[in-house]
């Protein structure tokens, strides 16, 4: 099984216009990568979806607004 890097799911939210609660955002991630996608960032390996979305809102790249979570594009890295 592969994995996808977070960019990849980052890009695709950043896609997205409206906030998305987090079961929303499970939900996009399994459309478009699969039900059993496993995601990598620079520094972590092997992350269920709940985890890496866990990662991205603690690391300030989703934040909530109204009932969802966008991107937060001024803390995307471009690397």
């Amino acid at each position: 099984m592969s994995s996808v890097h977070a960019h990849e799911f980052m890009a695709l939210l950043a896609e997205s216009a409206e906030p998305k609660t987090l079961v929303q955002l499970a939900a996009l991630s399994e459309q478009h990568f699969g039900e059993a996608a496993r995601f990598h960032t620079c520094k972590l390996q092997d992350l269920a979806i709940e985890d890496l979305l866990a990662f991205l809102n603690k690391a300030g790249k989703i934040v909530p607004e109204g009932e969802g979570y966008v991107l937060n594009r001024a803390r995307v890295c471009n690397h």
